[in-house]
């Protein structure tokens, strides 16, 4: 028999309403089990390792529901502006569901149920706010490494938008120092050379973007090479 989930349903439904583009067309309200919204995070990623939510789909979909109501209260508090709130709870729910090396869920894509590319630009949005560029560049390769697997437009896009001027030149050295000691198989990591390929785009510095493909031909693919010239 499964247990039940940390998130307890209260008994009513809410009117119907659009959260950006709809997940479900009734929205269902939960209230928390535990003191906090981090705390029932961490109860609920416990109760997943346990195989709680083993099969999820089969039993009514009730880890992915609660992961998404997860996310509508993260969202919230982003609203908010509860940065440092909603960095803590991004980074538990956010590395949880990018690790690849056990399916808790048994879904064979869970990433590409939910809406990751508006997720990870809160997350790193949040840490532009509350973050030094040291703590953000630390952060950001942690990050990589989490979601090797996965490809995210909006992770720098956000932080070219996000970060002033000064703070995106301080930001740029750090991934330079990185992007010199990038092997050839340090495949997560590609993103701090295509950091400073889509830093050189935004800026319509053909010169720097050419010689950044010649610099890191090992790294960078031939289709790269035209991408300076592909509308975003």
């Amino acid at each position: 028999m499964r247990s039940c989930k940390k998130l307890s349903k209260v008994n009513w439904w809410a009117d119907w309403r659009k959260i950006d583009v709809v997940w479900m067309k009734i929205i269902k309200k939960y209230a928390l089990s535990e003191e906090t919204l981090e705390k029932d995070i961490d109860a609920f990623i416990r109760d997943a390792k346990d195989g709680q939510y083993h099969y999820d789909y089969k039993y009514g979909m009730e880890g992915l529901k609660t992961i998404k109501a997860y996310f509508c209260m993260i969202k919230d508090e982003f609203k908010k502006q509860n940065y440092a709130e909603c960095q803590a709870c991004y980074k538990k729910i956010l590395f949880f569901l990018l690790q690849t090396e056990y399916n808790y869920l048994d879904y064979e894509d869970i990433v590409g149920k939910l809406k990751f590319e508006e997720y990870v630009a809160n997350y790193f949005t949040c840490m532009i706010k509350i973050f030094s560029v040291e703590e953000l560049f630390r952060e950001y390769m942690e990050f990589l490494k989490a979601k090797e697997d996965y490809d995210f437009e909006s992770l720098h896009k956000t932080i070219l938008s996000g970060l002033p001027e000064e703070k995106l030149a301080e930001f740029k050295i750090l991934a330079e120092k990185e992007a010199d000691n990038i092997k050839k198989n340090d495949y997560a990591f590609y993103d701090a050379v295509y950091f400073l390929l889509d830093l050189a785009k935004s800026k319509k510095d053909r010169n720097q973007y050419d010689m950044l493909c010649d610099k890191y031909a090992h790294i960078v693919d031939d289709w790269q090479k035209e991408e300076f010239d592909a509308e975003d």
